[in-house]
């Protein structure tokens, strides 16, 4: 099969977009994202999407290199007829003043550059050339440093916006199509680096691993493909079994309650997620690791109780409670902004100061329907009869589509640049059982996505004032 038709069953295999969508090229100069660049020409040629543009980020790492790099991917764009936004982050600076090394920096300073182009070039996707090969470095990265099977599970194809359409395809592969059709690209000589962990794995690691199974990348891809796989039916379960087991009185301080028996009788597999979850809702602040999940664990098994970075744990008969430490923000004063409306399927809410109307058409045969800006399709049968909007919660969660784990509503917001004061105010989805369904014009929660095998779907739809 041609590497093109490979990149169209891929990309429709994971929803990462549609023929409507307008998709950034996250182009790094190299050969990869230079072979991205010329795959998503391809594809909005044949009408699969809409190329928006080229988005190059200089890292100031490599001097007059990387200026280099910037001016060709200008030049690139230029020569495709799309527009080209070029950004500048300091990242050694970046490194230094919060600790932490350059590959982390970047990685930060990139994010952030590629919502920014997203928002310059009017795109709701931004694609990175992540292949094959870099999703087997990360693997291995992982399982050295103890990472459990959600670590394992490596990258994901979709993780909000950001889509990886190449990842199921090797490096060598995309450097033979790019000498068929006679492009060249960009060397980076910090790729030859082995003091980065990356590049060791990369240069020392795989290329032994290959003398045990020459197909070693695509095996350890494959198995970061199961894990997530498994790591998603997995939180979906624990999800269930924390709206069961998991209540939460607001503060200050806040104050989380676990049922210790039910917690107590869940396979262990089950009994750590949910203890995170349990963790990481009565302090949003920071996240939580197998230790402290163990140690929850154990004094809902009859232990003493214990404490943690921001969190007090003690057990009150059949319960374990966690109080945060943390001083918190007294609840809202119900108001304006607060509110709770009942959403019918078919039907519309209207926000009490007028900000957006929330509305939810059919349900529809799935190939009938269409989703536009400021809609989303969600599979019909995962729906409860009715929905409700209202606005955020302490400790409100959701499995964002496309990313494994759990994400926190405060965390989409930061991301999306939501301002402090509006993000009281903007409308969350959620079913009858509490579950969010959508953070409306923002990220749709992945249990409730349509699939190949999806025949109903409801619209959900914002339009703001």
């Amino acid at each position: 099969m041609r590497l093109i038709e490979r990149v169209r069953r891929y990309v429709a295999q994971h929803a990462l977009w549609t023929v409507d969508t307008r998709v950034v090229a996250a182009v790094s100069g190299g050969a990869d994202s230079v072979a991205l660049f010329c795959l998503l020409q391809q594809l909005a040629a044949r009408g699969d999407c809409h190329l928006a543009g080229l988005a190059h980020l200089h890292h100031h790492i490599r001097g007059e290199a990387a200026d280099g790099d910037a001016a060709w991917c200008r030049e690139l764009a230029a020569r495709a007829g799309v527009p080209a936004v070029i950004g500048e982050a300091d990242v050694p600076a970046l490194a230094r003043r919060d600790g932490v090394s350059l590959e982390v920096a970047g990685r930060e300073a990139r994010q952030q550059f590629y919502t920014d182009a997203q928002a310059t070039l009017n795109a709701s996707r931004v694609a990175v050339a992540h292949t094959r090969d870099d999703q087997a470095e990360t693997v291995l990265l992982r399982l050295v440093r103890g990472a459990g099977p959600l670590g394992l599970s490596g990258m994901a194809p979709r993780r909000d916006h950001l889509v990886r359409p190449l990842l199921d395809l090797p490096r060598a592969e995309l450097r033979s199509y790019l000498a068929e059709i006679g492009v060249t690209w960009r060397e980076d000589a910090t790729n030859d680096d082995c003091a980065i962990p990356r590049n060791l794995i990369r240069h020392e690691v795989l290329p032994r691993l290959r003398l045990l199974n020459a197909q070693a990348d695509a095996a350890l891809a494959r198995t970061a493909d199961i894990l997530r796989t498994d790591a998603v039916f997995l939180d979906g379960l624990a999800n269930e079994a924390a709206t069961r087991l998991v209540s939460i009185a607001a503060g200050p301080p806040m104050r989380v309650t676990i049922e210790a028996g039910e917690l107590a009788k869940l396979p262990l597999a089950l009994r750590r997620r949910v203890a995170l979850q349990a963790l990481e809702t009565a302090n949003p602040s920071r996240s939580y690791g197998l230790d402290e999940a163990q140690l929850l664990c154990e004094t809902a098994a009859g232990g003493v109780g214990g404490s943690f970075a921001g969190l007090d744990m003690e057990r009150f008969g059949a319960a374990v409670v966690l109080v945060s430490r943390k001083a918190s923000r007294a609840p809202r004063v119900p108001g304006s902004d607060s509110f709770e409306l009942l959403l019918e399927i078919p039907g519309a809410v209207e926000a009490p100061h007028g900000r957006w109307t929330v509305s939810a058409s059919g349900p529809m045969p799935r190939h009938e329907a269409h989703a536009e800006t400021g809609q989303v399709m969600v599979d019909a049968l995962t729906l409860s009869p009715g929905l409700l909007v209202r606005p955020r919660r302490p400790g409100d969660r959701l499995q964002p589509l496309g990313a494994p784990g759990r994400k926190k509503v405060q965390d989409v917001f930061v991301d999306r640049k939501i301002p402090r004061d509006d993000r009281d105010r903007e409308p969350i989805v959620t079913d009858e059982m509490g579950r969010i369904v959508w953070v409306a014009g923002q990220v749709l929660a992945a249990p409730f996505r349509v699939t190949p095998l999806t025949t109903t779907v409801v619209m959900l739809t914002i339009r703001r004032r």
